[in-house]
């Protein structure tokens, strides 16, 4: 063997060893692929199981809290409630730390700062047309023209009006009166009183809550459709707050109303068509027992062409539907239950 053949021997070892690495590294990595498509598969199973068990836990739940209503023995059902419940949370913790494994994170995550109450909304700061409303106090009043009190300015608030072409800001400015006493110490500050309001501290005047009310009732426009009308007018309204504002205005005005409508049509109308039917009244959550749902009963009441009312009683008796026919003299349409029989009784029979 010549002195030439040594350099060209060792790089051929070492080319050997280089192509052995490679494919060894590149068996590691495909073992880790592997391996990796194992672990997704089984977090994917237990995923599933997971909302399996999810899913069935919700289902015995429901079943166990009607049971008493349905006259079903729930010994059995709690058993298996607890059996899933084992295993749901024995999956919760196993997916947990598959996570907490993946992600290198400890501990829960971090709740989201709550916003900042800003207070009451300014509504200066809004684009919007304003009308001002100076309210004086007429005792005061004469009190200044007489010299014995004086005019230091106004105590204003705002409210979103509405009137035709848009939403108005309404300024209301309330004066302001000095008085003074026999000595300076005794000044006295005192301001007209503020008007009677629809409901206390509201942004809205009565105005608006008349608009929204009609767009909504009258119109079908639904409050989602009228709080982007009013984003493009340049305020926001949020369809929560007007929501609030409809209900409020049906539990004191709406009572009203309905009450003087329902008068009216057992004076005046012609026809009433009625009929019942009973619904489940969801008792108080007690959580010292269980209790079923109670029955209850809606009367709906047609009458002719001017007025549907729904009436909720407790029962649905004879004595119920005369109370709700009391003093009505025209013609009654019900089917044949016998609860109806008391409206079509001669005056003299006894009920």
């Amino acid at each position: 063997m010549s002195a030439t053949d040594t350099p060209t021997s060792t790089k051929g070892q070492s080319s050997d060893v280089l192509v052995a690495r490679v494919a060894a590294l590149e068996a590691a990595l495909f073992t880790s692929r592997e391996r990796v498509a194992e672990l997704e598969r089984e977090r994917d199973t237990l995923r599933a199981s997971y909302d399996r068990l999810r899913l069935d836990l919700e289902l015995m739940r429901r079943r166990i809290f009607v049971a008493k209503a349905e006259r079903i023995d729930t010994a059995q059902l709690e058993l298996e409630f607890a059996d899933k419940l084992a295993a749901l949370d024995a999956l919760s913790a196993m997916l947990d730390g598959n996570a907490s494994g993946d992600d290198d994170q400890t501990g829960p995550p971090a709740k989201p700062a709550r916003k900042k109450p800003v207070g009451r909304r300014n509504l200066r700061e809004a684009d919007l047309p304003e009308e001002r409303i100076e309210l004086s106090d007429p005792t005061l009043d004469a009190m200044v023209a007489r010299g014995e009190a004086e005019r230091i300015g106004f105590e204003e608030s705002c409210k979103l009006g509405w009137k035709r072409g848009g939403l108005r800001r309404i300024v209301v400015a309330r004066v302001k009166y000095r008085i003074p006493g026999d000595v300076p110490e005794t000044t006295t500050i005192s301001t007209a009183p503020m008007p009677a309001e629809t409901f206390v501290r509201s942004l809205a005047a009565p105005s608006l809550l008349a608009r929204i009310a009609i767009d909504k009732y009258c119109d079908g426009l639904p409050l989602h459709r009228q709080e982007d009308r009013f984003a493009r007018d340049g305020l926001r309204l949020d369809r929560g707050t007007m929501c609030r504002w409809m209900e409020d205005a049906g539990a004191t005005a709406g009572a009203t109303v309905i009450a003087a409508a329902r008068t009216e049509a057992l004076r005046t109308a012609f026809c009433i068509a009625t009929d019942a039917t009973g619904v489940a009244v969801q008792p108080l959550r007690d959580h010292n027992r269980r209790q079923p749902c109670r029955r209850g009963h809606y009367f709906v009441q047609i009458a002719d062409r001017d007025h549907v009312f729904f009436e909720y009683t407790p029962k649905e008796t004879s004595a119920v539907v005369a109370k709700l026919f009391e003093g009505f003299t025209g013609y009654v349409q019900a089917d044949a239950k016998s609860v109806y029989d008391i409206l079509f009784r001669p005056p003299e029979d006894p009920p």
